[in-house]
């Protein structure tokens, strides 16, 4: 099977069943946690998936239970990435608490 092939093949199937990169930063430093969402935002783009999530978790390990990323990538996000966000949403758990964000991409530039 040829490369494009099987990628259109790969992004096929995925989306039949309802699979998204992800990106699981927990137990990342915030310095580490934003260079690895620039990279994963940047390299998602780039291959043309339409949608991604990231998972920076609740905080509750955190000392005083208050999620350091759970601030601190939203707003990286909001600040430095729009060229390459559609749309973001906070993904909720049955309790209403947010530990991920939904991100819908803009498709990539096109180079002609």
């Amino acid at each position: 099977m040829t490369r494009p092939r099987a990628a259109r093949l790969w992004r096929w199937l995925r989306h039949s069943l309802g699979l998204v990169p992800t990106l699981d930063l927990h137990g990342f430093r915030v310095p580490e946690a934003l260079a690895a969402t620039d990279a994963f935002l940047r390299d998602a783009q780039a291959a043309g998936e339409p949608a991604v999530r990231i998972i920076y978790g609740k905080g509750h390990g955190s000392p005083g239970g208050v999620g350091v990323l759970r601030r601190a990538v939203p707003d990286w996000i909001e600040q430095h990435a729009n060229e390459r966000i559609a749309s973001l949403e906070r993904d909720l758990d049955r309790s209403g608490e947010d530990g991920a964000l939904r991100i819908q991409l803009r498709p990539p530039a096109r180079r002609d």
